[in-house]
């Protein structure tokens, strides 16, 4: 079962689904329309197959007008274990501190990959580690996992990401600078807001600077 829990940040909706034992399993960009950012989180939950969900009671006519294909279930936050509230809170924020640019590093510890493939969890495992600040390109993950050939491959899972901001696939661009894809909401311009953010610098045609 997936526990979907959500809070504004600066009128900002941060939504995202935990295990039972409190693991980050998916997550959306912040978003103004909660209805948008329930809609993005449970169409990631019905890609990975996953068809019920617990959401907090008070949100469960929010979920229906957002996405029809998941069985829903209520559950009270305030009813659950001791440190369930103080854990998905603090994981939104540091979703919204990635969001906003801010050095905030998530470990594996902290998320959980469910069913993805093993090539898939290798991508996103090397993903998570690269830091604020710097960029790699598709061609760097795939050499590291033995095969450059692999880039597009590696492009097609990145594309996949059901854990945005906390593995942070904006910092994956082609080998000469341009940004590649980004299939979050606002696409290739949120994907350079967010490196702008954490201070990586642009040419004028719009390419990462090589010293990134």
């Amino acid at each position: 079962m997936v526990y979907i829990y959500l809070e504004k940040r600066d009128n900002l909706w941060i939504s995202a689904g935990f295990t039972r034992d409190l693991k980050l399993m998916c997550s959306s960009l912040p978003s103004p329309s909660i209805t948008r950012a329930l809609r993005s989180l449970l169409s990631t939950l019905y890609s990975r197959r996953i068809f019920a969900v617990k959401i907090p009671s008070a949100f469960t006519k929010e979920v229906r007008l957002a996405f029809e294909k998941i069985s829903i279930a209520k559950y009270l936050p305030s009813s659950m274990n001791g440190n369930f509230l103080s854990t998905v809170r603090r994981i939104l924020d540091k979703l919204y501190a990635v969001w906003k640019g801010s050095r905030t590093f998530f470990s594996e510890d902290e998320i959980s990959l469910g069913e993805v493939s093993d090539f898939a969890k290798r991508v996103l495992c090397l993903t998570i580690k690269i830091p604020r600040g710097f960029v790699t390109t598709y061609g760097d993950i795939a050499r590291l996992l033995g095969e450059k050939k692999y880039s597009r491959a590696v492009a097609n899972v990145l594309s996949e990401n059901p854990i945005p901001l906390a593995i942070p696939c904006h910092r994956v661009i082609y080998f000469d600078g341009r940004l590649g894809g980004y299939s979050a909401e606002g696409g290739i311009r949120t994907k350079k807001q967010l490196l702008e953010r954490e201070d990586v610098r642009f040419t004028l045609n719009g390419r990462v600077r090589k010293e990134y």
